[in-house]
């Protein structure tokens, strides 16, 4: 699923960041130009206080810094003709070996919230998250996910999606996979297996496996 995809593209990124520390110096650094000085405070601030990535909206028994990975929206977008895609036919045996597929084009919009208790903090965890799913990118597409865009924003307080006294900045994910189905049963009629040999062997049925013999095989001497 691709929300468990981001929550392992986010641990794994911050786990790298807590292991490389120099990683801050070229992302507050060298990218974005801060003094020394601040990039040391947030290299303490997420030494002290490692944020935490969660399933869901922010409760209050939980405590920033932390990211919520939230399902946002996600609606189908394309369709192939009959929603056909075809039959499981790789391994016979795989239970619904011979079994429809059916196929549709799935749009997916997650939003990562970045919440810290002040608005500097707020600030430095969402530019890590931002950078970590950035470059995380290319591990999507292996598992099916394309047409990846990110966008951000600045979300205003409101206490029916998190305590008012939390800042939160937003990480918005767009993207698509395919969605496979299988119809259920449809491989019940289907024939995927012939017993006997379609030949004439001038035996009697037993020996072809009841298969009636309607083929008969004439050899070819050297002199054509």
């Amino acid at each position: 699923m691709i929300q468990r995809i981001l929550y392992k593209a986010l641990t794994e990124g911050l786990a790298y960041y807590r292991a490389n520390p120099e990683a801050f110096d070229r992302l507050f650094g060298e990218n974005y130009g801060l003094p020394t000085t601040e990039v040391d405070a947030i290299k303490q601030f997420f030494a002290e206080h490692p944020p935490k990535v969660n399933h869901g909206y922010a409760r209050m028994d939980q405590d920033p810094p932390l990211y919520a990975i939230v399902l946002a929206d996600e609606r189908e977008t394309e369709t192939v003709l009959g929603d056909e895609a075809g039959m499981i036919n790789d391994d016979d045996d795989d239970p619904d070996y011979g079994s429809d597929q059916y196929a549709v084009f799935w749009e997916h919009t997650y939003h990562i919230m970045c919440v810290a208790e002040h608005p500097e903090a707020a600030q430095y965890v969402y530019e890590v998250a931002k950078a970590v799913i950035l470059a995380a990118k290319p591990t999507f597409l292996p598992e099916g996910i394309y047409g990846i865009k990110v966008s951000g924003s600045e979300l205003l307080p409101d206490p029916r999606f998190i305590p008012e006294h939390w800042f939160v900045r937003q990480i918005t994910l767009y993207c698509q996979r395919e969605l496979l189905t299988v119809k259920i049963g449809s491989a019940a009629d289907k024939v995927n297996k012939v017993a006997g040999i379609h030949v004439d062997n001038d035996g009697v049925g037993g020996d072809v496996g009841e298969v009636k013999t309607l083929v008969k095989l004439y050899g070819v001497d050297e002199d054509g």
